[in-house]
């Protein structure tokens, strides 16, 4: 599976909350130790899920270090709008907006310098799941992702990989649920047809 990055003693994820320590003074009443408790639980639960989809919208682990770095500062200063129940559409809300600006800032590559040798999940009927249990596999995934229309990887990778509802991904980019439903039906069209290609590709490779 995945590697991701372990949750350490203090919060998760190598995630450095000193700067959010900082603004809870040392005689803080009932309500800021609330908001701590609720950052803590919030990075608990869901860093794993912010790391994945930000590595499945094609950001290598060290951008990802700093870019949830900063998600979860974000979270702490608008702790109060994370609502029960919202918690995910919040997060992953702030991730998009943190990975659009990183688009803008860096141009970068996938690593596929291992896709020429292939794996039994890549030959047969392979899915997005079956692809991310094997590291060669794994690679191919996030090529093929990459290779996307944005609009339609986003959805893809939150409903398809993450598990988000359509709701919540209404929810997050601030879209109709059928413009959601089209999306992820653009997506799911595009990624068969690539992976059949590569497929194909693979099979008359390994005939010659």
């Amino acid at each position: 599976m995945e590697a991701i990055p372990a949750p350490n003693a203090d919060v998760s994820g190598r995630i450095d909350v000193a700067p959010v320590r900082a603004s809870v003074a040392p005689n803080v009443g009932e309500a800021e130790l609330a908001r701590a408790e609720h950052l803590r639980t919030l990075v608990s639960e869901y860093f794993p899920s912010v790391w994945r989809f930000l590595r499945r919208l094609g950001f290598d682990e060290l951008v990802i270090e700093d870019a949830t770095q900063d998600l979860f500062l974000v979270a702490a200063r608008r702790i109060e709008e994370v609502t029960p129940g919202r918690e995910r559409a919040f997060l992953f809300g702030a991730a998009l907006r943190i990975a659009r600006k990183l688009k803008r800032k860096e141009a970068r590559e996938l690593p596929v310098d291992t896709l020429g040798t292939t794996s039994e999940a890549m030959r047969t009927s392979a899915t997005p799941e079956t692809l991310l249990d094997d590291e060669r596999a794994r690679h191919l995934l996030y090529q093929l992702l990459a290779e996307l229309d944005e609009r339609h990887r986003v959805v893809f990778v939150m409903y398809e990989l993450e598990e988000l509802t359509m709701h919540e991904i209404a929810e997050v980019l601030e879209i109709p649920m059928g413009t959601v439903a089209s999306r992820l039906r653009h997506a799911r069209d595009d990624f068969r047809a690539r992976l059949e290609r590569y497929r194909m590709r693979m099979r008359r490779e390994e005939g010659t």
